[in-house]
């Protein structure tokens, strides 16, 4: 599932069946309407992982929350760090955003930390 501020991918890792990956810098608050609308296929208990790189920063990218099959419970929203996470998931999305590149040409990142940013995501892959 796409929408202009994320896609959404299935995936089977441990606690997570979803991974969300942010394509703008559209803060969570903004689409999670539309999140919620989009999982209600799931239809089962699950965290669903966010990845939010371009609202945030490469340490402070990966946030978890708790769908309850019909809804996110907000206030379950926790930040993960990358070393709780399978190298399987931040290579997915890690391989996303270097697949995706122009994605950081409408960000307001200087030349310098983009290539930082890109850089840092090849280590992890």
């Amino acid at each position: 599932m796409e929408r202009e501020s994320y896609i959404l991918k299935s995936i089977n890792i441990n606690q997570y069946n979803i991974v969300l990956i942010s394509k703008d810098m559209c803060r969570l608050q903004e689409y999670i309407k539309f999140v919620e609308e989009d999982l209600q296929f799931l239809k089962k208990e699950t965290y669903i992982l966010f990845d939010l790189l371009l609202n945030n920063n490469i340490d402070d990218r990966y946030y978890k929350c708790f769908y309850d099959g019909r809804k996110l419970i907000r206030k379950s929203l926790t930040k993960v760090k990358n070393n709780e996470l399978n190298n399987d998931i931040i290579s997915l999305t890690s391989s996303y955003y270097l697949q995706h590149q122009e994605l950081f040409d409408k960000l307001f990142y200087t030349k310098e930390y983009k290539l930082s940013v890109l850089n840092q995501l090849e280590e992890q892959i």
